[in-house]
């Protein structure tokens, strides 16, 4: 096996990664995680049981996000997928069929019967592809020791290791606030779907920045840098937390929800109030170690990349769009209601004298600009009803009344041989009564201006019938003047 302060070798190998068959290189991790190459006799060995493989306790490795495993045995990929799959391995298995990467890490090894074989080996590799830890043993049941392993991950690091962590987390962070900004511009003129892809852009650069930066902190050997690591970490935080509830603030816009909208945007004032609280995360490039000492503002201001709320156009709406829609529906069913002919009441009856009443004229107490317009026949007939009984010497309409008033007279005036007999009465006129010799009619009592006209009509002409006679047009069996009767009031 190498020693420990020596350059790990690069090489290239077949590998199932996810499930998924592809070709693997160290150089693609060497400077992102500390490497573990994790060597192994084969698949399905005999340290493997029904239950556990050798590589269960590396597995759980691959929950820190700062570390890589790879694990290399002599087996195909075919049967690295079937070994996977039997024990639910997560970390990438390599196949060096050929050994030559075995050779290159002084591995491999020929038993006392001549049988070409792997060690089981751990090296560990940091950032700068240099091999911090070996372990290694010929004995196939044997384990790899993982406390001394967790221990050699916790010392693989310091400040150069710190420093390239927050080189890389610095430039996932300056990819971030240039979305964060173009999204914030996009939200204040209403581009939903723009600003929404732009938050969703920056919400995945600050998640990857604040990595880099939690791993600069744990890595890092001075102390007078872990503030600065630590603020970065915090700023990039608090903008991932904003950005995230921007995103569902931007769906809400684009969907018509504005009352959901915006509170998805009043939520996501805490996170950006923290972030203002801390500066700008320095530039590796430049001066470093930076002249300040922490990220902390003394007076925190709103001058950071995030737009003041009083420079924002508000972006709320009044009410929900949704709920707009349906109010106008209402005002629509209510405007219908009012202007359907079939609500209007019906028109006000009759009184006795043949008036109609002045409440039905209009039951709001205003007259409708178009009233003239709206005159039906009810109100057409009792119009001429009054018209006839204040005027009695008046000439009857051209055009029979389709309905008469709705109170009734004992006796309708009897019509002259000239005149004859109006015939378009409703019920109760003479052509439909029958009445008996000095009785009166049995549907109501007539008006006094009724009766005049009634006594007008019967004694008016000179030579016309007389008490109990008929004439040409008139039978004596239709006489329905009461002789008992005396003269009208009036």
């Amino acid at each position: 096996m190498l020693s420990a302060g020596g350059r790990a070798p690069t090489f290239e190998l077949p590998a199932l990664v996810d499930g998924e068959r592809r070709r693997v290189e160290l150089s693609e991790y060497l400077g992102r995680d500390v490497i573990i190459l994790a060597f192994y006799p084969a698949d399905f060995n005999p340290a493997c049981d029904a239950d556990s493989c050798d590589l269960d306790e590396l597995d759980l490795f691959t929950m820190q996000k700062d570390v890589t495993i790879l694990g290399i045995s002599p087996d195909s990929v075919y049967s690295h997928r079937a070994f996977a799959e039997r024990y639910d391995l997560k970390i990438p298995l390599l196949a060096d069929t050929a050994g030559e990467v075995a050779e290159q890490y002084e591995v491999a090894f020929v038993d006392d019967i001549g049988q070409r074989l792997l060690e089981r080996a751990i090296a560990v590799v940091d950032h700068d592809g240099v091999v911090q830890y070996v372990w290694s043993t010929s004995d196939m049941t044997e384990l790899p020791r993982v406390d001394e392993l967790k221990d050699a991950i916790a010392d693989t690091g310091g400040d150069d290791t710190a420093f390239a962590r927050y080189r890389v987390g610095h430039a996932h962070y300056t990819e971030g606030r240039r979305a964060f900004t173009s999204a914030m511009g996009e939200f204040s003129d209403s581009e939903w779907l723009l600003a929404q892809s732009d938050f969703q852009r920056a919400r995945e650069a600050f998640d990857a920045a604040r990595d880099r930066f939690d791993t600069a902190v744990r890595f890092v050997d001075d102390p007078a840098l872990e503030p600065i690591y630590d603020g970065s970490k915090a700023k990039a935080s608090a903008l991932w937390q904003a950005a995230d509830w921007l995103v569902e603030a931007a769906s809400a816009y684009a969907s018509g929800s504005g009352a959901e909208g915006q509170t998805l945007r009043d939520d996501a004032e805490g996170p950006l109030e923290t972030a203002r609280t801390y500066a700008e995360p320095p530039d590796p490039d430049e001066q470093w170690p930076p002249e300040r000492t922490d990220l902390v503002k003394s007076d925190p201001e709103k001058s950071s990349i995030l737009p003041d709320e009083s420079e924002e156009r508000d972006t709320a709406l009044d009410v929900d769009i949704d709920d707009a829609v349906a109010a106008d529906s209402d005002e629509t069913a209510a405007s219908s209601e009012a202007t359907d002919p079939s609500n209007e009441p019906e028109p006000a009856a009759a009184r006795a004298d043949g008036t109609a009443s002045d409440d039905s004229a209009n039951e709001t107490g205003e007259e409708s600009e178009d009233s003239e317009d709206d005159i039906d026949d009810d109100e057409l007939a009792e119009i001429q009803a009054e018209l006839a009984a204040n005027n009695p010497d008046a000439e009857p309409p051209t055009e029979a009344v389709t309905e008469a008033p709705t109170a009734m007279v004992d006796a309708p005036p009897a019509a002259s041989a000239e005149d004859g007999v109006d015939e378009t009465d409703e019920e109760g006129t003479a052509s439909g009564r029958e009445v008996t010799d000095g009785s009166e009619a049995a549907n109501g009592d007539e008006t006094d201006e009724q009766r005049a006209g009634s006594e007008a009509a019967s004694g008016a002409t000179d030579d016309e019938t007389t008490e109990g006679e008929a004439t040409d047009d008139v039978p004596a069996e239709l006489e329905l003047t009461d002789p008992t009767e005396g003269p009208s009031d009036e």
